[in-house]
């Protein structure tokens, strides 16, 4: 139990602001500390990441802006590349809706719930590191830069997707890097974080498609 509650409070960092103290007066307990005190004020998020999915074929790569709200609300926005610029999906956590601007029409994403592709967003890192009785952290510094590295199971036992790893800035608490490994310990899937916003105000209606639009 006791272990379930201390990676509880450490998954959480990767959705709650950090503390701007100075690190060289912050012990690893204290950074856990702040992350209790600030883990109710933590209502929403946004950010735009860029997506590295390594196959056997050349990369490919994508921009895609994502939100989030409590308690599980996401839309995520294709920046890139131009051939899907402006496709939006939705989910409440157990379905979700996709819509196409080149063709104007919304269809409901079948057994998302179940999808892989899902493990590369923020929210399901944190559900399989709650999961896993194997999750782990550790500290690196590169470049003279801090950061915590957590990493976990990802269930199902899925040849391409079988562990992921989450790079945390330990400066600002916020998440830059999230790569997902095959069973080789291949990486087939990179997520860098952009433009992180923390208790991100969303207007009514946001997490509705608008097919007017």
């Amino acid at each position: 139990m006791l272990k379930r509650i201390f990676m509880i409070f450490i998954c959480m960092i990767i959705v709650l602001a950090g503390c701007a103290e100075d690190l060289s007066e912050k012990t690893n307990e204290d950074l856990f500390y702040d992350v209790q005190k600030k883990l109710n004020k933590m209502e929403s998020y946004s950010c735009e990441v860029e997506i590295t999915s390594i196959g056997n074929k050349e990369p490919q790569e994508y921009v895609i802006r994502q939100w989030f709200e409590k308690p599980n609300k996401y839309k995520l926005q294709i920046v890139s590349p131009q051939n899907l610029k402006g496709k939006i999906t939705i989910s409440d956590g157990k379905k979700a809706w996709i819509y196409h601007p080149a063709i104007r029409q919304v269809w409901q994403m079948q057994g998302f719930s179940y999808s892989q592709e899902k493990n590369m967003f923020l929210g399901y890192f944190l559900k399989n590191c709650l999961d896993s009785e194997n999750a782990t952290i550790e500290s690196k510094k590169v470049e003279d830069q801090l950061f915590l590295i957590i990493e976990t199971e990802i269930p199902g036992g899925h040849i391409y997707y079988n562990k992921e790893r989450l790079w945390i800035s330990a400066e600002d608490m916020k998440p830059t890097l999230l790569e997902v490994f095959d069973t080789k310990g291949d990486v087939r899937i990179k997520v860098k974080y952009n433009k992180f916003e923390y208790n991100t105000k969303f207007s009514k209606g946001f997490f509705k498609i608008d097919i007017k639009k």
